[in-house]
């Protein structure tokens, strides 16, 4: 079974109408079908807002909404993984704004404080663990040491593949903080993700 993850799609983090409109279709075809349909935040600022305000897509009581402190919403959310695992969900299609937050940034400043003089030496020392099974392992504080912040959905793509869920990103309905598509879907297909348009995506019940 399948189950439609959208990640900040709030008015701020979702700014173009173009990609809406294109996500509009398949979030109303989820309702129809009584699908799973999973509105996730990660911005801290929106941690008290009502659920209905979470997302221009106005979730109601049928939908899952949930609220993550880090950009991977299965690390930020642990029990997430499991969950969809207990109700048959074997796929994730995922779609959203792909927000870095501050969060994130911290995460990525206390990584490099570990490694500076003064700070935590080894891996286990600043909290990392070689334990490769956790959705933790795709850790956004990994890829800054690399050179690159992944956003939120980036992040949490990766982190379901490690999760063992099969996933399609909807590359027309993934945008930056600028309403720009993303650069970074050819990385996620070498990955072992799929990468299709919306439109030519149906959910599996």
């Amino acid at each position: 079974m399948d189950a439609l993850l959208l990640i900040d799609t709030d008015d701020a983090s979702y700014i173009s109408d173009e990609n809406a409109e294109i996500l509009v279709d398949i979030v109303g075809r989820t309702r129809t079908v009584g699908g799973v349909l999973i509105f996730a935040s990660t911005k801290d600022e929106l941690v008290d807002i009502d659920d209905e305000e979470l997302s221009i897509f106005v979730p109601d009581e049928e939908d899952l909404v949930l609220r993550s402190e880090k950009p991977d919403v299965f690390d930020g959310i642990r029990d997430l993984a499991p969950g969809l695992h207990d109700m048959g969900v074997d796929r994730i299609v995922i779609a959203g704004g792909d927000v870095t937050t501050v969060a994130a940034l911290e995460d990525a400043d206390a990584s490099d404080d570990a490694g500076s003089p003064g700070g935590a030496d080894t891996r286990e020392d600043a909290g990392v663990t070689g334990d490769t099974d956790s959705a933790g392992d795709a850790d956004p504080a990994e890829d800054a040491l690399a050179g690159e912040l992944p956003g939120s959905v980036r992040a949490s793509a990766m982190a379901a593949l490690v999760c063992n869920f099969d996933v399609i990103v909807l590359s027309d309905a993934v945008i930056d903080l600028e309403g720009q598509p993303v650069t970074w879907l050819d990385e996620a297909e070498a990955a072992g993700a799929m990468i299709k348009k919306t439109a030519d995506t149906w959910l599996r019940m």
